[in-house]
């Protein structure tokens, strides 16, 4: 069968490619896993900053519509002490009057 040392290379050589066939398939193989796992990580993270822009879009809405909510009050309050201060110099003034004529 292996007449010639011609053979045993032969055979060796064969084997050899083999060998590089089955290493050369399995680290194809785990570069597709990590790749796959790669995807993963990057889906993962696209889906967090997402939630958080949406997140930060509900709090913009709710902090929006408080700020309207407190300028309204603000200018209530404004208008409501603007009256207290006319309703105190209106008596003030009468009492002040109510002296001198006295």
């Amino acid at each position: 069968m292996l007449e010639t040392s011609r053979d045993i290379l032969n055979l060796l050589l064969g084997v050899s490619i083999f060998l590089i066939a089955i290493w050369l398939s399995w680290i194809f193989y785990q570069i597709g896993r990590t790749l796959q796992n790669v995807n993963r990580t990057m889906t993962s993270i696209q889906t967090a900053f997402d939630s958080i822009g949406k997140l930060a879009d509900k709090v913009k809405e709710r902090t929006s519509s408080a700020g309207a909510y407190l300028a309204v009050l603000l200018k209530s309050g404004q208008q409501i002490l603007n009256f207290v201060k006319e309703k105190k110099s209106k008596k003030t003034t009468k009492k002040t009057n109510q002296t001198q004529s006295k």
